[in-house]
């Protein structure tokens, strides 16, 4: 069995680096809000003589624009995720290590690869574009790997011997055995690996904890090592840590629009779309913002919710500094290919759907409404105004009746008809609406006047002669 750990020393550092796309930052620290010291720092703040552990007193006294960030483990966490999503792609075996390494089980996917230089070079492009710091090895058991890649081996090798070799020199310093623990085992001569392998199980039971034995048994693949696997899933969901608190909506473009780049990848490789976003704001002294924006068609690519997203944030008013921002997908819906016809011209780049997501990011969903007709016989009641979504809905079921003959412009009310007409077709009898007690009884007609106009007019009961409509 061949395991490969990916250890990851500095992610939320690599998530806020990303944000500065080549600017120049000043240098940056990550601390540990509990110890007070650095646990993860920037190039720029290395080069300072800033070290990890090293307390926050000391490093300001280095660096005089030193900028400190607090650790959340949320990001770490998240970012890990997303690591695991794009691996996903090329290795169906994924475990994580919290709170900042992945296990592969690769032996079970050189088959498919051919050799374990193919298959990593695989995995190394995938990770390229990531832009993230991180150690790797391969080990005969998961904790194996776990110490060498920990310890910066940076080896991928399936030769079990050698790989046998360099674990057995690892000092007890590099495992995750408890310091009290260790300083027992150096009391008896046990200082590195190699040591600790010669002793047999029994007489460690009887020495020292169980919790060494099991230790033990799963660093040399005597004992399974309870593996839990990832599954992907199916829903999109990113919180980001913003580099600099924004009090300007329009500087969340850029923030936002990383994450959207990030959605596009996750809805292509799914080949889905999904018809809403659920974006928040985290302000610093308010309340956060929620947003949905929606998309009628379903969208998948980032340049077009983008579009979608910067309209809506020139509605936003902040009342305090956005520290964070995530986004959540709503439901997700299989994507259908684009269909078109051959030998149609060119249109417009934008879908009806397209352009009423538009007008509602703009104009907010209920100031956008379509017509929908009714299946109502009377002309004043045929049609009625409706959400796009519902009226396409009532379109799709309309009768077939509802399809007669009808002019483009309806007079609202009726006009007495005053002008000579000839008459062409007709006549047409509605007698309905008795049950609203709204009756009508009329006798339509379709006629021309003397300069060619088209009109639909009726006959009531009465005798009367009215102009209901016009024809375009």
């Amino acid at each position: 069995m061949l395991w490969l750990y990916l250890h990851f020393p500095n992610l939320q550092l690599d998530a806020l680096l990303s944000q500065a796309q080549g600017e120049e930052i000043a240098p940056l620290v990550i601390l540990d809000q509990h110890s007070h010291n650095i646990v993860q720092l920037s190039a720029k703040a290395a080069a300072t003589g800033i070290t990890l552990n090293m307390g926050l007193g000391t490093a300001a006294a280095l660096a005089q624009d030193l900028q400190v960030v607090p650790y959340v483990p949320r990001i770490t966490e998240d970012k890990l995720h997303e690591i695991a999503e794009v691996l996903y792609l090329s290795t169906s075996d994924i475990s994580f290590f919290a709170p900042q390494g992945l296990l592969l089980r690769i032996h079970n996917m050189l088959r498919l690869y051919g050799d374990l230089s193919s298959y990593w070079q695989v995995l190394k492009n995938q990770l390229a574009p990531l832009k993230l710091t991180y150690h790797y090895a391969t080990g005969h058991s998961p904790l194996a790997a776990n110490i060498l890649a920990k310890k910066g081996w940076n080896t991928i090798s399936d030769d079990l011997e050698l790989l046998r070799r360099t674990i057995a020199q690892c000092q007890l310093s590099e495992t995750d055995i408890a310091p009290k623990t260790q300083q027992q085992l150096m009391r008896v001569g046990v200082r590195n690996v190699q040591d600790l392998l010669r002793i047999s199980f029994a007489d460690m039971a009887k020495r020292f904890d169980i919790s060494l034995v099991n230790y033990l048994g799963r660093l040399s693949g005597e004992f399974k090592h309870p593996i839990e696997f990832y599954h992907p899933p199916e829903v999109f969901k990113r919180y980001m840590e913003l580099l600099f608190d924004v009090d300007n909506s329009q500087f969340l473009q850029g923030p936002l629009g990383h994450v959207l780049k990030v959605l596009e990848q996750f809805l292509k490789l799914r080949d889905r779309l999904t018809q809403s976003l659920i974006i928040q704001f985290y302000q610093r002294d308010h309340e956060h913002i929620e947003w949905t924006v929606g998309s009628q068609q379903g969208e998948y690519l980032a340049s077009r919710w983008h579009a979608l997203i910067a309209i809506k944030l020139e509605q936003l008013k902040l009342d305090s500094a956005v520290y964070a921002i995530s986004l959540t997908t709503g439901k997700t819906q299989i994507r259908s290919p684009d269909k078109g016809d051959l030998f149609s011209a060119k249109k417009g780049s934008l879908s009806r759907l397209q352009l009423v997501s538009l007008l509602q990011a703009k104009l907010g969903e209920q100031a956008v409404v379509s017509p929908a007709i009714n299946n109502d016989f009377r002309p004043e009641h045929a049609a009625s105004y409706h959400s796009p979504a519902v009226a396409k809905e009532l379109n799709h079921d309309m009768s077939p009746m509802l399809q007669a003959m009808r002019p483009s412009f309806l007079l609202s009310p009726p006009q007495p008809l005053r002008e000579k007409v000839t008459v062409l077709y007709g006549p047409e009898r509605l007698n309905t609406g008795w049950w609203d007690s709204r009756p009508v009884i009329r006798d339509y007609y379709i006629a021309h006047n003397e300069q060619g106009q088209w009109y639909w007019v009726f006959k009531g009961p009465d005798g009367d002669w009215h102009l209901h409509g016009v024809f375009s």
